[in-house]
């Protein structure tokens, strides 16, 4: 069993990562709980139909907390040891993503509505918010180097930029959403395209850096 705090008074990872993969998994399991299930005597499938915007919202969410697990579970592969600072990091970045089924279900209700483009914005940023908090794991990261695996620590700066990726892409999904709701909610699975199907994407990294990788 891995210990809970090192000699020298460092958290372990390991507990780090075993309280937030179980804030995940409770953030995923919340996000279908607004998709209506066909009620007794309607016609199941016009009813699934008439709840796609619902099930596009879970959809593209589910993925985007699924491929932010597999981004925590990669940075966390680097790191040695965790201090305060970045243990109130990790918990700020929980915070967000166990918000993501409130944005989620009022994107859902609205996409076809008069306030799609409310809806869609305060989805956009909320994703923004959510995936700007990478950013300030690894700067943080880059600035407490001893923090990390020694062969982590070169590539953290290079890593700490390709996490801009996330923020500036919801940015830009939040520009389109006054304009589109749609629009928007396609640019966030664009997004999502990208984390899962891209070679130098996080989803791609799954082991300590210096060691053999499993890719796409």
């Amino acid at each position: 069993m891995p210990e809970e705090e090192g000699p020298d008074g460092y958290i372990s990872p390991a507990r780090l990562q075993a309280f937030s993969d179980g804030v995940i998994a409770i953030a995923t399991t919340l996000l279908i709980i607004e998709v209506k299930a066909p009620s007794a005597g309607e016609p199941v499938w016009q009813a699934l139909r008439d709840e796609w915007p619902a099930l596009a919202a879970y959809l593209v969410t589910f993925l985007i907390i699924g491929t932010a697990w597999i981004h925590h579970h990669n940075l966390f592969h680097q790191v040695r040891r965790v201090d305060r600072t970045l243990l109130f990091l990790n918990l700020g970045m929980l915070a967000t993503i166990s918000f993501l089924p409130l944005p989620t279900a009022t994107l859902g209700n609205h996409l076809l509505g008069q306030d799609a483009g409310a809806a869609a914005l305060f989805y956009a940023v909320s994703m923004a918010l959510t995936s700007a908090w990478f950013t300030l794991l690894w700067h943080h990261l880059c600035r407490r180097p001893a923090l990390l695996h020694p062969r982590a620590q070169a590539i953290a700066a290079g890593r700490r930029r390709q996490s801009l990726v996330g923020p500036v892409g919801y940015a830009v999904a939040a520009l389109v959403a006054p304009v589109s709701a749609i629009g928007s909610l396609a640019v966030a699975a664009a997004l999502v395209v990208y984390f899962i199907a891209g070679r130098r994407a996080p989803t791609a990294r799954t082991q300590l850096e210096g060691q053999e990788q499993v890719t796409d």
